[in-house]
């Protein structure tokens, strides 16, 4: 079972709704992830990919808000 929604969550304990999970945090969570967490971290990314397809061209925040989210699960 994946501990990736838990690892989540704490990085986000201390943090307003505003902000984002800091590069250490991150991190830190990529250091504890094994290989359910990383299946996890592959149909999250695969899901956020199908649902910039559905996205309007003209709606460029949630365009870059999607990008973003895909950007953090790839870089660690």
């Amino acid at each position: 079972m994946s501990r990736l929604p838990t690892l989540l969550t704490q990085a986000r304990s201390a943090l307003s709704i505003q902000q984002q999970i800091p590069h250490e945090k991150w991190a830190a969570i990529a250091s504890q992830c094994g290989p359910a967490e990383i299946a996890e971290i592959e149909r999250r990314i695969e899901s956020l990919r199908a649902e910039l397809e559905t996205v309007e061209a003209w709606d460029g925040d949630t365009r870059d808000d999607i990008h973003f989210a895909i950007y953090q699960f790839l870089s660690y």
